[in-house]
C-alpha cells in the first residue's frame, strides 16, 4: 500500500464517518441470538480449533446463530479500527505498530469465525460474505499468511454454493488472481495453476475481465512494461472507482458484501504491482543503456516514456505517483546512476562491478 493511501472507512473520500456506519449494510443477526440473555461476552468464545470441541462451550462457535452475533462483534472492532487507526503518511512509529496490531486482532477475529464455519458446514450467502471480506481486509493489511488459506476456501463455496452459477462474483475471482501475481512475481506458475482450475462459467471468454487479466499476464511475460502502465490506469481496470460506471462492480455475492472494500483490495493489488514491475523495468534499463537522456524535447519525448515505462505516475485511487526527477536523484543516491557533468538532464547508468 502507498505511504500516502488511507484506507480509514470503505466509503469514498469527503464522507462523514458517522454515514459510513450507516450505510455499510450488516449481516443480519437471528431472531434467536437478538433476544438471547445474558448476552454473550464475545472476547471469551472459544476457537474451534483450539479447544478441540472439549472445553466448556468449545464448539460455541459451530452455532449459526452465534455465527451471526459474533460477526456483528468484529464489524463493531473493524469499524473502531477505521476510526482510531486511519493510515497516512504521517503516522508516528508508535501509531503504526498500534494499526498494525488492531488490524492483526481483526485478522485473528475472522479466522477464528472461519474455523466455526467450517465445523459447522455452513455454506450460503453469510459464509460468502466472510470469507469475501477476509480477503479483502487480508489484502489491505498486507497478510499473505491470511490470504493464502482463504482463497482455495472461497473458491470453493463459490463453486458449492446453493446460488450457483453466480453471476455476482466476478471482483473477488479478480482480487484471487491478481493476488497470485503479484505474490509470484515474476513467476506465473500459481496465477496459471489457478487460472485453469477456475469453471469456465466463472470468466467467460469474451468477458472483459478475463480479456484484462489476460492481457496482463501477457505484458509483464513480455516485459512491455509501457503497455503494462496504460493497462492499470484506471480507465483500463475492469472494476473502477465509481460503482455506477460498470457492472462488475455493481454486483456483490452477498447484500452484506463491501463493495468499496473490494475495490480498494483491488486497486491496492494493482499498485502493488506497479511497485513490482517498476522495478523489473529499471534493472533492465539499467542493463540496456550507458545512458538516459531526460530533457523536455518534444521530438524525443523520453521523459514521458521512461515515466510510463517505470509506471511512475497512477490514476488509482491511493495509487503510488513518483515524479521522475525525483527517482532520479533518489537512484542516483543508490549509486545506480550519475550525471553527466556539463549536460542537464542527462544520467550516466552506473554498471554494478
Amino acid at each position: 500500500m502507498s505511504a500516502n493511501s488511507n484506507w480509514r472507512s470503505p466509503e469514498s473520500p469527503g464522507r462523514g464517518s458517522e454515514k459510513r456506519r450507516v450505510s455499510r449494510a450488516r449481516p443480519q443477526v437471528s431472531a434467536v441470538a437478538a433476544t438471547a440473555a445474558p448476552k454473550r461476552k464475545m472476547e471469551l468464545v472459544a476457537s474451534v480449533s483450539r479447544s478441540s470441541g472439549l472445553e466448556k462451550e468449545g464448539d460455541a462457535l459451530t452455532s449459526f446463530d452465534l455465527q451471526d452475533e459474533y460477526r456483528e462483534f468484529i464489524q463493531g472492532k473493524l469499524d473502531d479500527l477505521w476510526e482510531r487507526h486511519p493510515r497516512n503518511s504521517a503516522e508516528t512509529e508508535s501509531e503504526a505498530r498500534q494499526r498494525l496490531d488492531a488490524q492483526e486482532n481483526v485478522l485473528i477475529l475472522f479466522k477464528k469465525l472461519r474455523e466455526g464455519i467450517i465445523s459447522s458446514k455452513r455454506v450460503g450467502k453469510f459464509t460468502l460474505e466472510v470469507y469475501e471480506t477476509s480477503l479483502y481486509l487480508s489484502v489491505l493489511f498486507d497478510s499473505p499468511r491470511q490470504i493464502s488459506p482463504v482463497i482455495p476456501a472461497l473458491v470453493s463455496y463459490l463453486q458449492l454454493s446453493p446460488m450457483a452459477p453466480h453471476p455476482h462474483r466476478t471482483q473477488p475471482i479478480l482480487v484471487c488472481l491478481l493476488y497470485h501475481l503479484v505474490a509470484g512475481y515474476p513467476s506465473q506458475r500459481e496465477f496459471h495453476a489457478q487460472f485453469a482450475a477456475l469453471p469456465k462459467d466463472f470468466f467467460p471468454d469474451d468477458s472483459p475481465a478475463r480479456v484484462w487479466m489476460t492481457s496482463l499476464a501477457g505484458c509483464i511475460r513480455a516485459r512491455n512494461y509501457t503497455k503494462l502502465d496504460r493497462m492499470t490506469q484506471l480507465s483500463a481496470l475492469p472494476v473502477t472507482e465509481d460503482p455506477v460506471d460498470t457492472p462488475v462492480a455493481t454486483l456483490s455475492l452477498s447484500p452484506e458484501s463491501d463493495l468499496e472494500l473490494g475495490r480498494k483490495a483491488f486497486f491496492h493489488l494493482v499498485d502493488s504491482l506497479r511497485n513490482k514491475t517498476r522495478e523489473m523495468a529499471w534493472t533492465v534499463m539499467r542493463a540496456a543503456y550507458r545512458e538516459l537522456s531526460c530533457q523536455a524535447d518534444p521530438r524525443i519525448d523520453t521523459r514521458s516514456w521512461l515515466g510510463r515505462s517505470l509506471g511512475l505516475l497512477s490514476s488509482i485511487p491511493g495509487g503510488t505517483n513518483v515524479d521522475l526527477d525525483r527517482w532520479l536523484e533518489r537512484e542516483s543516491g543508490f549509486g545506480h546512476i550519475r550525471k553527466k557533468d556539463g549536460v542537464d538532464g542527462r544520467w550516466i547508468v552506473c554498471k554494478p562491478r
